[in-house]
């Protein structure tokens, strides 16, 4: 058996029998996948504190024989991103994240770029100074995300025809999730959603934090921008994500 070594992000572990740990892992070069830490809960000589979310990792481990477990055999914390778990609203950011990513993600898929992206987040929420600093680096995160799978609404024109959103006479989300829809693109019937200026602005923003934001923040034009992304995020996951629900409830402008 090969061993192979990878930097990793821990998604999720689950204590298996009295000695066993099973491990969801998203590697740079590995892309998602699972392994069985053995003896992880009675000996933290090979793996220590790095059975833990919310740090870079180096796993070294071994592919299956047989079945869709790797083994582990090292573990070593690489970045553990100081300040993430300081303030309860970035612990909150990035578990959102980290169970995002873990719920949509698929072993296969090449994670490079996804691995990336959870990266700079992890780097840049500590340093983020209030609320909407946190907000506006996690929607920018979730609309990259949803870049990936091809899901992202439509923000800086018709998604139909690419008419820009500043030529628009309103500003016309598609419930669909599709994003930005003129009028001539629209279908008879097609159920749309009219938002404010500010909140096109806002979510401009989120997608080129280089664009500025509306100032001062309304906060009905944060809530008409998170049901727009929330429509996208709805499409791609499968059950209520328990880490949004705290996340939001945390942060409320």
């Amino acid at each position: 058996m090969a061993t192979r070594i990878s930097p990793a992000f821990i998604l999720r572990t689950v204590d298996y029998g009295e000695r066993d740990v099973i491990v969801t892992l998203l590697g740079r070069d590995a892309g998602r996948f699972s392994a069985i830490a053995r003896s992880a809960r009675t000996s933290r000589k090979r793996f220590g504190g790095a059975l833990q979310p919310l740090r870079l990792v180096e796993a070294v481990y071994t592919s299956p024989v047989r079945g869709d477990l790797a083994t582990l055999q090292e573990l070593e914390v690489s970045e553990d991103y100081p300040g993430l778990e300081e303030r309860l609203e970035t612990l909150s950011a990035a578990s959102y994240a980290t169970e995002l990513v873990r719920e949509t993600w698929r072993e296969g898929e090449d994670a490079r770029a996804m691995f990336e992206l959870l990266r700079q987040l992890f780097t840049f929420l500590p340093r983020c100074d209030d609320d909407v600093a946190i907000l506006s680096l996690v929607h920018h995160f979730e609309l990259r995300l949803l870049s990936l799978y091809g899901l992202a609404p439509s923000i800086a024109g018709c998604a139909r025809c690419g008419t820009a959103a500043q030529e628009l006479d309103r500003a016309r989300f598609a419930r669909s999730g599709e994003g930005l829809l003129c009028e001539p693109c629209r279908h008879p019937g097609e159920a749309v959603g009219v938002v404010h200026p500010s909140t096109l602005e806002l979510l401009l923003h989120f997608e080129d934090p280089a664009h500025a934001p509306p100032t001062p923040l309304p906060g009905e034009a944060l809530a008409q921008a998170e049901r727009v992304i929330d429509t996208s995020i709805d499409s791609l996951v499968t059950r209520q994500l328990s880490a949004r629900a705290m996340f939001r409830s945390l942060l409320r402008i």
